[in-house]
């Protein structure tokens, strides 16, 4: 993966790795990586559905530019007569979600385990390398200011408490 880096620093969930780590040896964390990234990659992709970070904040909602523009884009969301909106082109409005007008950053996390299997990376390839327009301009906003951050990486209380869990799984196994 490429791009940016969040990096998580918990302190129970670095502890409860730390103890994991130890009686599993940095060579036997592969297995508990596996299943934190599988986890954390989903809990990323909620995320788009529910429009709210990683702290539980709600996304800001589309800039009304974008609504319009995405209107304009659907043929008979405007009544021909009168230019006002149908009851498609509502229904439409009424369902734009920020960040999910084609599923393709949703539908592209993914985790991969580093350093030999001894930790795991959350994230995506969509966009990569760019900034305007790339994840990591939905991540923490433009440079300019256009467009609010809408985080989507990072870890949420429920993912804290799974994490812990798979990780007290492993141990116990």
């Amino acid at each position: 993966m490429t791009g940016f880096s969040l990096i998580v620093d918990d302190r129970s969930v670095l502890t409860a790795l730390l103890h994991l780590a130890e009686r599993v040896a940095p060579s036997g964390m592969a297995e508990a990586m596996e299943d934190i990234g599988e986890d954390l990659a989903e809990s990323t992709q909620q995320r788009f559905s529910t429009g709210t970070a990683p702290d539980g904040s709600r996304w800001a909602p589309l800039a009304k530019g974008t609504v319009l523009a995405r209107l304009a884009s659907i043929g008979g969301a405007y009544g021909k007569k009168t230019g006002q909106l149908t009851k498609k082109g509502s229904a439409a409005a009424m369902g734009m979600k920020p960040l999910v007008e084609t599923g393709g950053l949703q539908e592209d996390f993914h985790h991969q385990l580093i350093d030999g299997g001894a930790g795991v990376a959350i994230g995506t390839n969509r966009f990569a390398g760019e900034w305007d327009g790339g994840a990591a301009v939905h991540q923490f906003g433009s440079k300019d200011g256009r467009i609010p951050a809408r985080p989507f990486l990072g870890l949420s209380a429920a993912d804290k408490v799974s994490v812990l869990e798979i990780i007290k799984r492993h141990l116990s196994t």
